[in-house]
């Protein structure tokens, strides 16, 4: 009993508007949903069996398998699909969903990029790609959400400043690093659509931010608020780690990378663990195949 009550605890202060003056999603004042802002939130929904179908045809034909151990490729857009045998609290049992690699210059500033060898990596800023090849300063860091580890709570019940019909949706943890920092990821960015946010998260279909024209969008019925997902907090490696990680290998099973449907990364309607088994099965088919 104890330990939901200091979860609660720290949920409600991590979202909290007077945290440091501000809350993890900032609406500004200008926000007028064209629904009800005022609605209950829906306590379980049940899996149909519709959605199950669609997801196992989603893992059995969508997915791109991009390899493991060693030879794994690492890029923004990617799922890294955890072995049986890592033990990390967090780590185990977990799919991550890599949304970030770049450079840490000791300001917390990521870049996303491609790692294209150990002594040169290329880079995006503001649609300018450098070539960096001096890295003695730096640290290649990749940054990740793990996305089926629900919480207790919706994304209203910790930031009142989500309103409408997203404030229902679940709130999952993506890791152990980022203090009080949460995020949104949805599939409804892009130049024609209705969330404005940056640029898409290598190949995925997925982007990141637009919490305001997110609210907007699913008030009006342009998209659902299945299309959105949020995560606090998120998982961090540097390059050694990530090394380290997918140098680990225990009965042919090890770290895996995978591209898979956006609709897999978003699905809000997974327990525990639930989507690292489904596509924990599907590497093993990889690596058995022809």
């Amino acid at each position: 009993m104890a330990s939901h009550v200091i979860a609660a605890a720290l949920f409600v202060l991590v979202f909290s508007p007077l945290r440091r003056g501000v809350s993890a999603f900032c609406t500004p004042k200008s926000y007028s949903p064209s629904l009800t802002t005022t609605v209950k939130r829906i306590v379980a929904l049940k899996k149909s069996d519709s959605s199950t179908t669609d997801s196992d045809e989603l893992i059995e034909n969508g997915i791109r398998y991009l390899g493991s151990g060693p030879d794994a490729i690492v890029r923004p857009g990617v799922v890294l699909v955890a072995p049986k045998h890592e033990y990390d609290h967090f780590l185990m049992k977990s799919a991550v969903f890599v949304y970030a690699i770049g450079l840490d210059d000791n300001q917390d500033m990521v870049i996303r990029g491609i790692v294209t060898d150990s002594r040169r990596i290329q880079v995006q800023f503001q649609n300018v790609v450098y070539s960096i090849f001096n890295l003695t300063t730096y640290y290649i860091l990749c940054k990740g959400v793990i996305i089926d580890h629900p919480t207790a709570f919706t994304v209203g019940e910790m930031s009142p400043n989500v309103m409408g019909s997203i404030s229902n949706n679940l709130l999952f943890r993506g890791g152990n690093s980022g203090g009080d920092t949460a995020m949104m990821l949805h599939s409804a960015g892009g130049p024609h659509g209705p969330i404005q946010s940056g640029d898409m998260i290598g190949n995925s279909g997925i982007y990141e931010g637009g919490i305001v024209s997110a609210m907007e969008a699913v008030d009006s019925g342009l998209i659902d608020a299945s299309h959105c997902k949020f995560f606090f907090n998120y998982m961090q490696f540097r390059e050694l780690e990530l090394d380290d990680m997918f140098a680990s290998l225990e009965d042919g099973d090890a770290w895996a990378s995978l591209e898979v449907p956006s609709e897999l990364v978003l699905d809000s309607d997974l327990e525990r663990g639930e989507m690292w088994s489904k596509l924990h099965n599907a590497v093993k088919r990889f690596r058995i195949s022809p």
